[in-house]
């Protein structure tokens, strides 16, 4: 699959609540991730992480109420796209989430992904709240 095709079934499969789905699919053995949370990439491996990452957010959260993902952009092995999520925390009240995520594609694999934060005010236990 080219990155376009990736792109395009990667967020069908996300918009239809088949995340676990696309992360099976698409995520290799290791990946290098970026996210808000942290100040630098850090490399997570191995089918642990497949399987734990859907589970990860379902952990914090009670309820989705609404998600909005853009179409994608794709700039050579390279796409992202926008999400909007609103959601109930638990023991934490409505939340929201404005990121832009951007993918690195190889051999038909996401193999880098990174999380931008535009005004996200999300709050996880044991963290601040975010503000950004």
């Amino acid at each position: 699959m080219n990155t376009q095709e990736v792109a395009d079934k990667f967020i069908r499969l996300w918009r239809e609540g088949r995340n676990d789905e696309a992360i099976k699919e698409f995520y290799p053995d290791g990946i290098l991730t970026h996210d808000p949370g942290f100040l630098h990439s850090r490399k997570l491996e191995g089918e642990n992480f497949q399987m734990n990452k859907p589970e990860y957010m379902l952990e914090y959260v009670e309820e989705f109420h609404e998600t909005e993902i853009s179409n994608p952009l794709v700039i050579g092995e390279y796409f992202c796209f926008r999400l909007i999520m609103n959601v109930t925390l638990k023991n934490a009240g409505m939340s929201s989430l404005n990121e832009s995520w951007v993918f690195e594609v190889k051999n038909g694999n996401i193999i880098y992904e990174r999380f931008f934060n535009c005004n996200t005010k999300m709050v996880l236990p044991g963290l601040d709240p975010v503000h950004v």
